[in-house]
């Protein structure tokens, strides 16, 4: 369990004692638990503190998908811990491992596990080749483009521009920041500035 030691592991729950369950048990593991949030905007807060997160799907009848969109923009890894069906899960984050409620607590320990082992694995072969890096982030920056502009092609426009823009800010970038959530925040920038004119 010493993998458990200090990881900020944000709980989106809200069943108060299941939350306080699952607090407790990845407390004693030696995490650091962030929540649990039984709200969609209290958990807001804490993805960015966060180093893994167990999501559940309904969160007082909101979807839990918009943090889950934010964790894998930032390539923090997560699972599911709901009842739900896949087919409730939108199609781009049906690869998240996922537990149901019924797989208790050290089902859910094992997968998150196997969640990071494979976000570790993911950066590792991104550090290794920067092609790869790049071409393995376009999915995840259309998928952002086409948040702000509903076209394909104009959705498409705006990660050009976004690619040539880092280009151009390669030797500003900071050292210690990831590249995905760099190129995210140049594709929100992007879209600020020339967004209207990439409409189709």
């Amino acid at each position: 369990m010493q993998q458990l030691h200090g990881m900020r592991l944000l709980i989106v729950e809200d069943e108060i004692f299941l939350a306080g369950d699952l607090a407790d048990y990845f407390e004693e593991k030696g995490a650091v638990i962030l929540g649990p949030a039984p709200t969609i905007e209290a958990a807001q807060d804490h993805v960015t503190s966060a180093n893994a997160a167990i999501l559940d799907v309904n969160i007082n009848g909101k979807m839990v998908f918009p943090i889950a969109d934010r964790l894998l923009a930032l390539g923090i890894p997560f699972v599911f811990f709901s009842s739900y069906d896949e087919d409730v899960i939108p199609t781009h984050l049906r690869h998240v491992e996922k537990v149901g409620k019924s797989g208790g607590r050290h089902a859910l320990l094992e997968t998150l596990f196997v969640a990071r082992r494979r976000a570790q694995d993911e950066n590792e072969t991104a550090a290794a080749d920067p092609t790869t890096d790049v071409a393995g982030f376009l999915p995840e920056l259309r998928l952002r483009a086409r948040r702000h502009l509903h076209g394909k092609a104009a959705a498409d426009r705006l990660v050009e521009q976004t690619l040539l823009a880092a280009i151009d800010l390669a030797d500003s970038k900071p050292p210690d920041q990831d590249t995905l959530p760099w190129l995210c925040d140049i594709l929100d920038r992007t879209f600020t500035v020339v967004g209207h004119q990439l409409l189709d």
